[in-house]
């Protein structure tokens, strides 16, 4: 899972904040350095961005679109590769702004997909301390609870997320998978009906559904869900080497050659089909 915020979102912020905060005369080179900057950034010219942030930084180093700034300054050493300097740059930011839950969080996202687990949970902990029930950090933390085998952690914050908003689909199906990793299987299916009932256009929940139904030795109502989801979502390739897998474990191996021979038909060809082919003989 990744954890960084859109970039492009920041950058849309940084631009939009300078019309927000009036400038004194002198800024008004401050103010081109950073759209400058910004449409370097956006144009994957990361040296130019880094280049020109950090002299709008070092013109005007109290002004308050600076937190802005930062963010965008270690979004760029992101896309360099340079961790340490990005890393650097969301602490010094946060020196500046400690106030700012914005650049927390991210870097709280930064740490997360530096696989950083302990300084990640840190930084959302600081978050959640005055805001509770938001959303993203929750998701992440309970992301992190779950990495770390700390499943009734993980269950209570995605029980957090789900009470304040049910329509969380992405919590939701991250519960029914933490339910069936945990084998409690009949609450995973639960979720995942729900999910299917709500978002019946999503082929991953009719897979997953698939997977557990598989796992209870329920082999032709993983192959309803797999027969539905294939409804639903005519084009998904994956449901159809699904339905073919399913058939060999029932034994059904000419039905599922079958479906493999019209997806190569079709074009539709997946790597995975070559080992279905050999299971089929």
């Amino acid at each position: 899972m990744k954890g960084i915020t859109t970039l492009k979102k920041y950058i849309t912020l940084a631009i939009a904040v300078l019309t927000l905060h009036a400038l004194p005369t002198y800024a008004q080179s401050y103010r081109q350095l950073v759209i400058e900057a910004t449409q370097a950034l956006e144009a994957g010219e990361t040296a130019d961005a880094i280049e020109n942030y950090t002299k709008a930084i070092a013109l005007a180093p109290d002004n308050k679109a600076n937190e802005y700034i930062y963010a965008n300054l270690a979004a760029a050493y992101i896309q360099e590769k340079n961790s340490k300097e990005a890393e650097s740059t969301y602490n010094t930011a946060l020196n500046k702004f400690p106030e700012s839950k914005r650049l927390l969080q991210l870097r709280g996202n930064f740490y997360l997909d530096a696989g950083d687990l302990k300084k990640a949970q840190k930084d959302y902990d600081k978050i959640l301390t005055n805001e509770p029930y938001n959303q993203e950090v929750l998701y992440h933390r309970a992301y992190i609870h779950a990495k770390n085998e700390e499943k009734e952690k993980a269950y209570k914050d995605y029980y957090a997320i789900l009470t304040s908003n049910p329509d969380n689909h992405k919590a939701r199906f991250a519960l029914a998978l933490l339910y069936s990793n945990d084998n409690k299987r009949e609450e995973a299916q639960l979720q995942l009906d729900h999910l299917i009932e709500t978002n019946p256009d999503n082929a991953d929940y009719y897979t997953a559904a698939s997977n557990i139904a598989e796992k209870q030795k329920k082999i032709e109502l993983a192959l309803t869900y797999i027969d539905e989801g294939i409804t639903k979502c005519r084009d998904n390739t994956t449901l159809f080497i699904r339905k073919a897998e399913l058939l060999i474990a029932a034994k059904q191996k000419k039905e599922a050659k079958a479906i493999l021979d019209k997806l190569a038909l079709d074009g539709k060809y997946s790597p995975q089909m070559n080992i279905l082919y050999k299971k089929c003989k």
